[in-house]
């Protein structure tokens, strides 16, 4: 109810209904999926001595979208995004490690202004992701593939 005040800015009477609306639908949706599924996130220590590539490539993205969107701006040149593969074992469906693993590479890759992380394909191991602009090799680097 908080959060929803907050991003709304407001403190009337209809946006306070909603507020308590929106909260009652996201604790029942929580609580399934609690009951349901247990989590099972098991990340090894060490993935995150590879996390100081995240705010490096954070800062290189940064530099990329904003040169980009100054090319749009100006019409110097068109900006066309790309898709990206890159090598990313899937692991066992239901082993923690290995869903621990998937997590945090989408979460490290996608927390990046230049790159989403589509999916992973378990048949082909491999991490999908879509970049605003093209730049071979990030997505490698944050995974630590160089």
């Amino acid at each position: 109810m908080l959060l929803w005040l907050l991003l709304t800015s407001t403190v009337n009477a209809s946006e306070a209904i909603g507020g308590a609306g929106a909260s009652c639908v996201a604790a029942t949706v929580a609580e399934m999926t609690r009951r349901r599924a247990p989590l099972r996130f098991a990340p090894r220590a060490r993935w995150l001595v590879a996390s100081w590539r995240i705010p490096v490539q954070i800062v290189t993205d940064t530099f990329l979208v904003y040169r980009a969107l100054l090319w749009h701006l100006t019409g110097r040149r068109r900006v066309r995004g790309a898709q990206r593969a890159v090598p990313f074992r899937h692991g066992p469906q239901d082993d923690p490690r290995a869903s621990a693993r998937r997590a945090l590479a989408i979460v490290g890759v996608s927390m990046t202004p230049n790159t989403f992380v589509i999916g992973i394909d378990p048949e082909r191991d491999e991490l999908l992701a879509h970049q605003l602009v093209a730049h071979a090799g990030s997505v490698s680097r944050l995974l630590g593939r160089t």
